[in-house]
C-alpha cells in the first residue's frame, strides 16, 4: 500500500534516531570506563576526558574505525565516541590487545536511553496510514523486539506490524558474501556492484576523508526487509541519525532518506546537512520523528 506521496516503506535506525541520547550519555561514558577498568585496563577518570576530547576535536575528520575502514564520524554519539576513545588510549600505550565488546554491552544495557516521547504516536500514525515500518540496526533483533513491548506494551498488536532486522553490520565497509550465491538475487548484486566505492563528491573541508557506500551486511539486510524487491527502493524511505552510516548507501542507491537531529553535545555535522541538501526533494530532516509523517503528503 502507498501513501499519498508514495510511500511504502520506512526503515528506521534504533539509536539515537528512535532514542534519546542526552539522559544517558553521561551515564554510559562513566559506566564504560568503569567497565574498562574492571576488565584490568586501569583508565584513570582524566585520562578517560582527555581521550574523548582529543576523539571530539579531530571528529569529523577521524572516522569511527571498528571494523578497520573509517565507516561514521569518531564522535558521533556516546557509543562510537567511547569506542574510539578506547582505541586512542590503547595506542598511546602500545597495546594491541582488542576492547571486549562486553565492556560496551553492559554499560548500553545499563544506561538505556528512553524512546522519544514522539516514538509511539508517530509510528502508529505512519502504520495507520498503511506504511511499513522496519527497523535495520547494529543491535540484536531481541533486544529491539523487547524495547517495542516496552514501548507498546506485551501483546499490543502494533509490535506485530513493525518488522526487525537485526545485526545488520552497517559500520562494515566490505563486499556481498561471495560463497553465499543465495544472499541476493543477481539483479540485487549488479545493484551493489553498480554503486562507488565512496562518495563522489568531496563534502566541505570537514570530513577530508572519503565517505564510503559499499557496506555488504547493510546491503544484505535491506536485501531481507524488502524481499529482494529493490524497485521498492523509490518508494522507501530510510531514517537515521548519522548520515554516513545510515543514509548515505541507501541514497546512493536511489532511496528517500530522512536525517533525524543529533542532539548537543552530539549536534549534526554540517557535512551531513550538506550531503542531505544534495538529495532535493527525496531527503527531509527534522528535529523528531513526527517530521516522519511529512512524507505522507510528499
Amino acid at each position: 500500500m502507498h501513501t499519498d506521496s508514495g510511500v511504502s516503506h520506512i526503515i528506521l535506525d534504533f539509536d539515537g534516531t528512535c532514542t534519546q541520547i542526552p539522559p544517558i550519555f553521561e551515564a554510559y561514558l562513566d559506566l564504560y570506563c568503569k567497565g574498562l577498568n574492571e576488565s584490568g585496563l586501569s583508565v584513570t577518570p582524566s585520562e578517560w576526558r582527555e581521550a574523548q576530547a582529543i576523539v571530539r576535536q579531530h571528529s569529523p575528520k577521524a572516522g569511527w574505525m571498528a571494523d578497520g575502514c573509517p565507516s561514521a564520524p569518531a564522535a558521533g554519539d556516546p557509543y562510537v565516541l567511547a569506542d574510539e576513545a578506547a582505541r586512542l588510549i590503547l595506542r598511546r600505550r602500545g597495546t594491541k590487545t582488542p576492547v571486549p565488546p562486553t565492556i560496551h554491552a553492559q554499560a548500553y544495557e545499563a544506561a538505556l536511553a528512553p524512546w522519544r516521547e514522539e516514538a509511539r504516536q508517530t509510528f502508529s500514525q505512519l502504520v495507520d496510514h498503511g506504511v511499513g515500518l522496519h527497523f535495520v540496526s547494529n543491535s540484536s533483533t531481541t533486544f529491539i523486539s523487547r524495547r517495542l513491548r516496552d514501548l507498546f506494551g506485551d501483546g499490543h498488536p502494533m509490535t506485530a506490524k513493525i518488522s526487525v532486522q537485526s545485526d545488520a553490520g552497517k559500520f562494515r565497509i566490505c563486499e556481498l558474501n561471495w560463497d553465499d550465491p543465495a544472499a541476493v538475487s543477481v539483479e540485487a548484486k549488479r545493484r551493489f556492484q553498480s554503486l562507488p566505492a565512496a562518495y563522489g563528491e568531496k563534502l566541505l573541508t570537514e570530513t577530508e576523508r572519503p565517505v564510503y557506500l559499499r557496506r555488504g551486511p547493510y546491503f544484505e539486510a535491506i536485501n531481507r526487509v524488502l524481499d529482494g524487491d529493490f524497485d521498492a527502493l523509490t518508494n522507501t524511505v530510510f531514517c537515521g541519525d548519522t548520515w554516513e552510516m545510515d543514509l548515505a548507501m541507501p541514497g546512493a542507491l536511489g532511496a528517500k532518506v530522512h536525517l533525524l537531529d543529533r542532539a548537543a553535545p552530539f549536534e549534526t555535522y554540517a557535512y551531513e546537512r550538506q550531503a542531505l541538501a544534495r538529495y532535493g526533494d527525496r531527503g527531509k530532516t527534522s528535529a523528531d520523528l513526527s517530521g516522519l509523517l511529512d512524507w505522507l503528503i510528499g
